[in-house]
């Protein structure tokens, strides 16, 4: 049974289960759709276009408070954790600088941008000191940036790199300020669980072996990275962000849940269990109790 997951980068764990599979016959098809904004995913999978999204989990909190959400979940952690960095055009001095100026979201209230929002309020600007302004997902805020449309924004790789030898400067790193900040995770809608049950499980399972391949076998997993034209440092850089574990991460999770609330968003007042669901995980025997 095919199944249809929206990203805005494929994954590593992706690129190796697809290289690991593609000579297999009968081999699960997943359609990867790579998508411009969270409020894109979010159409996307309410209106079962597609069955699951690769994103930032904090959606998860913003997205069960729009009218058609309530039943987001949290289902596998993809990413151990993704480097951010708040980048900035030349000129910009410090953090201080972007008072009264422009930081480029893909949504103002919900996905990373979270981070920069508290991360700003922790040195001194508040909401209301800087403007946002929606320009789409890592590669539209990475164009948006350079023509000018924007003072800032939150940039992971290979996107830092790029804007910075354009002329850009990095101002502050989300991992320095936050080392439990969590990567990306696969977010569904419960009410799809039955639907796309035996596609999905299939595809985690795969996802799993390419996880565990990427933990014993880095280069391997690397080279497999490389295969699709990745440079090899990105790809080792990519590699080196695989989680131990399909399980969310309860430190990064409740992480997530102190921004929002640092933030001052609506859906900071949720636990670990409100928004993680394992379910699927549990259909591949992907369990760890003390993560209950």
């Amino acid at each position: 049974m095919p199944i249809t997951v929206h990203w805005f980068v494929e994954p590593a764990v992706g690129i190796v289960a697809r290289a690991r599979s593609s000579s297999t016959a009968g081999c699960l098809y997943v359609d990867g759709v790579a998508t411009k904004s969270s409020d894109d995913q979010f159409a996307a999978l309410l209106s079962g276009a597609a069955d699951a999204a690769i994103t930032a989990m904090d959606n998860v909190m913003d997205w069960n408070l729009r009218a058609g959400g309530g039943d987001f979940r949290i289902v596998a952690q993809i990413e151990r954790t993704i480097p951010l960095s708040l980048v900035s055009r030349a000129g910009v001095t410090g953090i201080q600088g972007l008072r009264g100026k422009t930081l480029l979201v893909d949504a103002p209230a919900n996905g990373f941008v979270v981070a920069a929002r508290a991360l700003l309020d922790e040195c001194g600007l508040p909401d209301g000191s800087y403007a946002l302004k929606r320009a789409g997902g890592v590669r539209e805020r990475f164009e948006a940036l350079l023509a000018g449309s924007g003072d800032a924004t939150l940039l992971g790789p290979p996107f830092d790199q790029m804007a910075l030898a354009r002329g850009a400067q990095v101002l502050s790193r989300v991992n320095d300020q936050y080392p439990a900040f969590p990567g990306q995770g696969l977010v569904m809608r419960r009410s799809s669980y039955e639907r796309c049950r035996a596609g999905m499980a299939i595809w985690l399972a795969e996802i799993d072996h390419a996880r565990a391949l990427a933990l014993t076998n880095k280069d391997v997993a690397v080279w497999h990275l490389t295969k699709t034209g990745l440079p090899g440092a990105l790809a080792e850089d990519m590699i080196s962000f695989v989680p131990n574990s399909l399980v969310p991460e309860r430190e990064g999770v409740d992480l997530l849940i102190a921004q929002r609330k640092r933030a001052r968003l609506h859906g900071g007042d949720l636990t670990y269990s409100d928004l993680v669901d394992f379910d699927l995980l549990e259909s591949i025997g992907h369990w760890r109790e003390h993560n209950r």
